[in-house]
């Protein structure tokens, strides 16, 4: 099925609101073929530009989701095939109000965090520059919104119910494995018990000589790496079925963590040697919201990530 379906139906009008479940299937399938990249982000914008305001903000969460779960073959597409010119196009002329809130928010946030005029990509920076240039206000992220690190738990579509209420008549239908059973969402407590064996794994890859691919054979570390897979993949079930936003917001903030651990197994296990931040996670508290870390120069090399095999 070609990708460019799937972005329509993560972006269409009839949704109540975003398909997360969708959206990281999207980032899934690009991160296993970053050739994808440039037909998908060619297609969100084009519903970027599309009439319908809700469609509009669907396609800009969805393409601040790929920003977030994906690599560079992402953020070259952004910034080398006229994405930002179109979004600074489209704030300037005046869109509903929430969309252009939305551009705002993204383009400052990224900016920010792929480090300004002589960073790799300064078309980010120029996107910037040319809406202050314009006379726009920026208006302050949300202490909730962490740039980048995170899936998008950033600005929700105003009016839209909880996720489990979106419109299932347009959710992507996944094949169903005779063999396989079902696999159960994670709870709160599991989420900790989560974040405990990913901690685990990451400190004993941060142990092993990038360039020896025989430390990965440890059966520690192969039951380690077997537990985070399966974690990740009930992170799917959990946001496609809870209305707990919460629940939502912790299981979006595994996701992330868990994708950057597994991609630098898998790139020591390709012999490929790189260097991850350390993945910035906390024990998951339902009475507590998340804080907003420092920028760092080490963030854009934080943000590439390789495919997940």
């Amino acid at each position: 099925m070609p990708q460019s379906v799937l972005v329509e139906r993560a972006t269409s009008e009839s949704l109540i609101g975003p398909d997360w479940s969708l959206n990281l299937e999207i980032c899934d399938i690009l991160n296993h073929d970053p050739s994808q990249a440039k037909d998908v982000v060619k297609t969100i914008k084009k519903r970027i530009a599309h009439k319908n305001s809700k469609v509009q903000l669907l396609a800009l969460t969805l393409l601040e989701t790929l920003i977030k779960n994906c690599g560079d073959f992402v953020h070259m597409q952004v910034a080398e095939k006229d994405m930002l010119h179109e979004m600074v196009k489209i704030a300037k002329k005046k869109p509903d109000y929430h969309v252009k809130e939305k551009i705002l928010i993204l383009i400052d946030t990224w900016q920010e965090a792929f480090g300004g005029a002589r960073a790799r990509y300064p078309q980010y920076y120029a996107a910037y520059q040319e809406m202050l240039r314009a006379g726009a206000v920026f208006p302050q992220r949300p202490e909730s919104t962490v740039p980048i690190y995170t899936p998008p738990q950033t600005q929700p579509l105003r009016n839209y119910p909880p996720p489990a209420l979106r419109n299932t008549d347009y959710r992507h239908d996944v094949p169903e494995s005779s063999s396989a059973p079902e696999v159960p969402a994670l709870s709160l407590t599991e989420i900790q018990n989560a974040r405990g064996v990913m901690d685990v794994l990451s400190e004993m890859l941060n142990a092993i000589d990038p360039g020896n691919r025989e430390g990965l054979r440890q059966e520690v570390i192969v039951d380690l790496v077997d537990q985070c897979r399966s974690y990740k993949q009930r992170v799917v079930q959990l946001v496609n079925s809870t209305s707990d936003e919460d629940l939502l917001s912790q299981g979006l903030t595994l996701n992330d963590d868990l994708q950057r651990v597994l991609a630098k197994h898998d790139a020591i296990a390709a012999g490929i040697a790189i260097r991850l931040q350390k993945p910035k996670s906390a024990p998951a508290r339902a009475d507590s919201s998340p804080t907003k870390p420092e920028p760092t120069k080490e963030t854009e090399q934080s943000l590439l990530k390789l495919p997940v095999v």
